[in-house]
């Protein structure tokens, strides 16, 4: 798995960037976390995502 970076939109000079990753099926449809809003927190050397 990779963390992928993606140019969103230019306008002018700006580039706006998202990071996107795969998350696979069965990992995203068990962590009841579809459709929620979430919060990303980076400790150490991980990236944990949790419910808000």
């Amino acid at each position: 798995m990779k963390i992928m970076k993606v140019l969103d939109k230019k306008i002018g000079n700006t580039e706006y960037i998202k990071y996107r990753i795969n998350i696979p099926k069965k990992v995203a449809e068990d962590s009841k976390l579809l459709d929620k809003e979430v919060v990303v927190i980076l400790e150490k050397d991980k990236i944990i995502i949790k419910k808000e």
